[in-house]
Formats: C-alpha cells, structure tokens, sequence
C-alpha cells in the first residue's frame, strides 16, 4: 500500500512538472515567434508595459508587379501579385517607397487603407494578382515613388496580456480591439511575481523608454501547480528568453 502511494505521488508531481513545462514552452513560442519579427524602429510597437505588449503585426504580403497610368491619379491603383492571403476592403497596408533607386536615404513606407479590390487578375499574365485601389489618398503616392517589385504589407493590431479563462491565468491576445482570447496556459505567478513578465531594453542595454528604442524583449513565464514534491515544495516551473527584434 505505501508504494502504491509512493508512486501515485510520483506520478502526480512528474504530471504537473510535465503540464507546468508545456504551458511556459508553448507560451514562449507564441511570444518569440510573433516579437521577432516586429521592427520597433519602423513603429511596430504600439503600446507596452511590464505583462502586456500591443503591436502592428503583419498578416499578409504582395508585390507590385506592375506601374499602372493611374497609379498616381486622383484613384491610385496598384496591381499586386498574391503571396499569401488576399487583400481586402479597409485593409491597413503599408506600401514600400523606392523613390531614387540609387539612394537609400529616400525610401520609405507609405500607410494607406484600401478602398477597393478587383480579383481574378494577371501579372505577368500568369500569376494571381489583384487590383488594389486607394480612393481619396493620392498624396501619399507622389510620382515615381512606388516601383514594380514593391512590397505591400498588411498589419493589424494584435495586444498580448495575461487574462482570465476557466478559473485559471491564460496568456492571449487581443486583435484590433477585440475580445481577449486565450491562446496557451495555465500561467500563474509565484511568490508575489505574475506569470507574464515583460523587461524592454534600447541598443545599450539600458531599459527602453519608448516603442522605436526597444532592441530586445526578455520575456518570462511561469506556471505553478498545487502539487507539492517531496521536499514539501510547490511545482513551480519558469522560462526566460531574450527576443532581439527586426530592426
């Protein structure tokens, strides 16, 4: 009988170890697969403290594939080529800006909504492509400044927190002011520290005190289990990562 115990408390503290590890493992693949590719100096960074972190995440990306007449009309127009998922109306795309193709010191990225979509088009008469319009906007293309070849991308806002799911503490997120939705936990704090915890550092090391100063994101999890292991200690597991950004 004391064995069957004996092991039946074994089993119980190597479960939860087991539950505690996936929760923070799988927590911080969500955080480092979406922070690294943000560009804090190019304004990905919206909003941020110590458990939450709002950003400009990318969800789709095209190409110019050709300059049409009408591009810098009162109606610009942009024929894009399909890489990922389509575009569509009200769209928040930023379009690359060549400006001099010998000069880097021009380029930059213009911020425009799309208005309209046309499928079911050609570049190059092979690829798929879509006829982007962007009513209302023709200052922001001034002439030449939009090539063929140009990427378009397209973001939203996305804001990850700690929140409340089921009785337990869950890492989710946010989209463009939606509900909170839970993505991987449970994450709880231990000894008084939350389950997210969030530290932004500039080039110098030094704590960020703006979005476009952020280099690198240390991000830490925790998860803590009522189950005690045989030194009369909760199971209690951690995972700390630093996530240098796209800059």
């Amino acid at each position: 009988y004391q064995v069957l115990i004996t092991n039946q408390r074994t089993y119980a503290v190597q479960n939860s170890k087991v539950q505690a590890q996936q929760s923070t493992r799988a927590a911080m693949e969500v955080l480092f697969g979406e922070f690294r590719e943000l560009s804090a100096a190019g304004g990905d960074v919206i909003d941020f403290d110590a458990q939450s972190l709002a950003v400009r995440a990318m969800r789709t990306v095209g190409v110019v594939c050709d300059n049409l007449p009408a591009t810098f009309g009162s109606t610009p127009q942009l024929l894009v080529r399909r890489v990922a998922d389509p575009f569509v109306v009200d769209d928040s795309v930023f379009i690359f800006a060549d400006g001099d193709e010998f000069m880097t010191s021009d380029d930059s990225w213009i911020h425009a909504r799309v208005t309209a979509v046309l499928d079911n088009q050609l570049c190059a008469g092979t690829y798929d492509a879509q006829l982007l319009s962007f009513g209302g906007q023709s200052a922001a293309f001034l002439a030449d400044t939009v090539r063929e070849g140009a990427p378009l991308r397209n973001h939203t806002r996305l804001e990850y927190s700690l929140g409340a799911f089921d009785g337990d503490s869950y890492l989710g997120r946010a989209e463009d002011g939606g509900d909170w939705v839970p993505l991987v936990g449970p994450l709880t704090g231990v000894d008084g520290r939350p389950g997210l915890e969030l530290t932004y550092l500039d080039s110098a090391g030094d704590p960020a005190t703006s979005g476009p100063d952020i280099r690198r994101i240390v991000a830490t999890l925790r998860s803590f289990s009522q189950v005690r292991d045989r030194s009369g200690e909760f199971v209690v597991d951690s995972l700390t990562t630093s996530i240098h950004t796209r800059n």
